[in-house]
């Protein structure tokens, strides 16, 4: 029983922070400043100025980290993308870069 406990947690703390990581990613999407600042490329940018409102969503769970960067893939309507977050304190992340694919 102590063990399927620890378990639920676990899952509950990952749902968590991953949750965190997608309102960090969120929150950059609603200035179009921070858009044209962190975007990799003019194309992306414009799509994301264009289609900022719709919901961000997850299609697979493809989070990798290298070095203190992580980078974790986004869906926004029909196109996908790889947020690059930088883990500023406890639970809040900073996106740093945005790449369309």
């Amino acid at each position: 029983m102590l063990i399927i406990s620890g378990i639920i947690i676990a899952l509950f703390i990952n749902d968590f922070i991953r949750r965190r990581m997608i309102q960090a990613c969120k929150r950059a999407l609603e200035d179009e400043d921070v858009i044209a600042e962190i975007s990799a490329d003019s194309a992306t940018a414009d799509y994301l100025k264009r289609n900022y409102n719709d919901d961000l969503y997850r299609i697979d769970e493809l989070i990798s980290k290298k070095g203190n960067i992580i980078k974790y893939k986004l869906c926004l309507k029909k196109r996908s993308f790889d947020f690059y977050l930088k883990k500023q304190k406890l639970l809040n992340y900073k996106v740093i870069s945005i790449k369309m694919y």
